[in-house]
């Protein structure tokens, strides 16, 4: 999706989104409510041209991507306004990147830096750059420390990258940071500043759980590929060969992470097989996975099955990033879309969902125009596990 135009409200309210995403310091969830403060000329203007007006520009922004729009269930007579509207924070260097925000750093950071510039206590390679670095993008860690101990660990770092030590990126954290293994997430830039070689630290390889069928190799020229959001009904569907899924490689990962753009390297996925395949069929995957060419990649048929709600549909507008192609499995959606339009379903706050976002737009058709109008109209979620009730009488088939 292109960028929309910078119109002066989206500038204005991207800011206002990036300066509570620079206080929060990557801590938690960044949202900001659109109450007539902030969004004034929402909740002033009261003709119907005026709030499609503001309508349209704020969905600009949230088809990007970047942002989400959260709201309540529209009621007989409610605009927009009336709703609450909440933007959620998607990508924050995207929209920075986009509106030309200039982050602050929080006082303890500009002093941190200012001490380490004039002590010139760094031992790395290109500290003046290192230094600017940190002053754009402050490390929590070092808040309430003493410079010279700062300057101990960053030199200490440097000396890694420096050796042959090739670990993950989270051993690296925990070895340098009293045992914290999550420090240097999202630190590459910070690494290569201070001299860490291209893929010398790897963040943790994604776990697929496969299950193929065999002859999967021989599948031409469409073999199929279903990822499944849950264990219970990968299990299920592992165990249960109906002709719906008998051809189709069926694949876990847990959550979001099946959406992770690793998954796509030898070094960034590793793959456990529930079967007994034959070791041609998992050369096969491994090589559809990690090396196939575009032409590959688009003749293989690719669908999502996962929870009917926000969540599940964000992870498939996240694993499309990964595999443009991919769908929403409808023979599975399909049953969980019956109990939603029979009021079957639970509501979000029942279940703890209610902190989840619509996504927009996914990019998949069925998804957009027949799942996510769905979901908005009842106001209702059914989860994968409910499972297709015309199966759900047979015994399963444990291996």
């Amino acid at each position: 999706m292109s960028a929309p135009p910078p119109h002066p409200i989206l500038i204005r309210l991207a800011h206002a989104l990036l300066n509570k995403a620079d206080r929060s310091q990557g801590l938690r969830i960044v949202t900001l409510k659109l109450d007539a403060k902030v969004l004034p000329e929402l909740h002033a203007t009261q003709t119907p041209d005026g709030l499609a007006s503001i309508d349209a520009l704020l969905q600009s922004l949230v088809q990007t991507g970047w942002v989400s729009l959260r709201t309540k269930k529209l009621q007989t007579f409610q605009t927009l306004a009336d709703q609450d509207p909440t933007l959620e924070l998607r990508d924050a260097d995207a929209l920075a990147s986009w509106s030309d925000h200039q982050p602050e750093s929080p006082k303890w950071s500009r002093e941190l830096v200012q001490n380490l510039r004039a002590l010139a206590v760094l031992n790395v390679p290109d500290a003046p750059a290192l230094l600017g670095y940190l002053q754009r993008s402050p490390l929590p860690w070092f808040q309430g420390m003493d410079h010279v101990e700062c300057a101990r660990t960053l030199n200490l770092l440097a000396l890694a990258c420096r050796s042959e030590q090739s670990v993950y990126v989270r051993q690296l954290s925990a070895q340098h940071f009293n045992g914290h293994s999550k420090v240097l997430d999202s630190r590459e830039e910070m690494l290569r500043l201070l001299g860490a070689r291209e893929g010398q630290f790897l963040e943790s390889p994604i776990q697929l759980l496969v299950s193929l069928p065999s002859d999967w190799a021989r599948l031409q020229p469409e073999p199929a590929v279903l990822f499944i959001e849950n264990l219970a009904t990968f299990e299920v569907m592992a165990a249960r060969h109906q002709s719906e899924w008998t051809k189709v490689a069926l694949v876990y990962a847990s959550g979001y992470k099946g959406a992770a753009k690793r998954l796509r390297t030898p070094q960034g996925s590793t793959l456990y097989w529930r079967d007994s395949t034959a070791e041609t069929d998992r050369l096969a995957f491994r090589k559809w996975l990690h090396v196939s060419d575009a032409a590959t990649q688009k003749s293989t048929i690719v669908n999502f099955y996962g929870d009917l709600d926000s969540a599940g549909m964000q992870i498939l507008a996240h694993l499309r990033q990964t595999f443009p192609h991919c769908r929403a499995w409808q023979p599975g959606y399909e049953v969980l879309l019956s109990w939603l339009q029979s009021s079957r379903g639970h509501r979000p706050n029942s279940a703890g969902k209610d902190g989840q976002t619509d996504p927009g737009l996914t990019g998949c058709a069925y998804a957009d125009a027949v799942l996510l109008p769905a979901l908005r109209q009842s106001g209702l979620c059914v989860d994968q596990e409910v499972w297709p009730e015309h199966w759900a009488q047979q015994p399963l088939q444990w291996k």
